[in-house]
């Protein structure tokens, strides 16, 4: 409910037809303070345990961050409250209009199920994201499982068209077949193919006018056979 802005406005249970959760009558008994605590502690446990890094990793990135000097503002944001659009910090300004996503859980500071990863070790995570040599969707959703900068999709983007492998690969690509022309007259031109089923070796050829092919078997693979069959 954090993300809206609304006004709350009372109607007679006789005109809810459909309550919702919110217009039901709530529990007599309360959580308790102890219960609702451990409730919170268990959630944000799954949510690091399910992160993909080890525990040494998640050590490391809470280091960085604390180092930081974005993600030390931003820490203080979520916990102390956020200014306005025009009013808050020009290092956490790019953040703003996902405040409501970002919390500090376990020590980390996060947008959702996402660490937020400090300028000095981005670049190493981009490399990380692109291992492999992915295209840019599959390094996009790479990321969007488990890291989170300001621009992250554009610097995947630019860390991509700039891979030397990438460009190299990109340009060996097999050029577009050429078809060709069509012929005037029947068995003008004909294709000529070797396969090999069960254990014998057969000869296709195509009549490019009709597109009709017949098949043969050969005795011997030999160039004397194919010549032989094609007579």
């Amino acid at each position: 409910m954090m993300k809206f802005s609304y006004t709350i406005v009372h109607i007679p249970g006789k005109e809810l037809f459909a309550a919702d959760a919110l217009s039901r009558n709530p529990q007599k008994v309360p959580y308790k303070r102890e219960e609702l605590e451990a409730e919170i502690d268990a959630f944000i446990q799954m949510i690091t345990s399910s992160l993909p890094a080890s525990s040494r990793k998640l050590d490391e990135l809470r280091v960085l961050q604390l180092k930081d000097e974005t993600c030390q503002k931003l820490t203080d944001y979520v916990l102390k409250g956020w200014s306005s659009k025009k009013e808050v910090d020009a290092l956490c300004a790019p953040y703003w209009q996902n405040r409501y996503e970002i919390s500090v859980q376990d020590g980390l500071l996060m947008r959702g199920c996402r660490i937020i990863i400090p300028k000095s070790h981005q670049a190493e995570v981009l490399n990380q994201i692109h291992e492999g040599h992915l295209v840019i969707t599959k390094c996009r959703a790479r990321a969007r499982c488990s890291v989170y900068w300001p621009g992250i999709s554009k610097a995947i983007e630019k860390k991509i068209k700039s891979c030397t492998a990438c460009i190299q690969e990109s340009s060996n690509r097999n050029q577009p077949l050429i078809p060709t022309s069509f012929p005037e007259r029947p068995w003008e031109v004909l294709g000529l193919d070797l396969f090999k089923y069960k254990n014998s070796w057969y000869l296709l050829i195509s009549n490019y006018y009709s597109r009709y092919p017949e098949i043969a078997r050969l005795g011997r693979l030999t160039s004397a056979e194919v010549i032989n069959h094609c007579k």
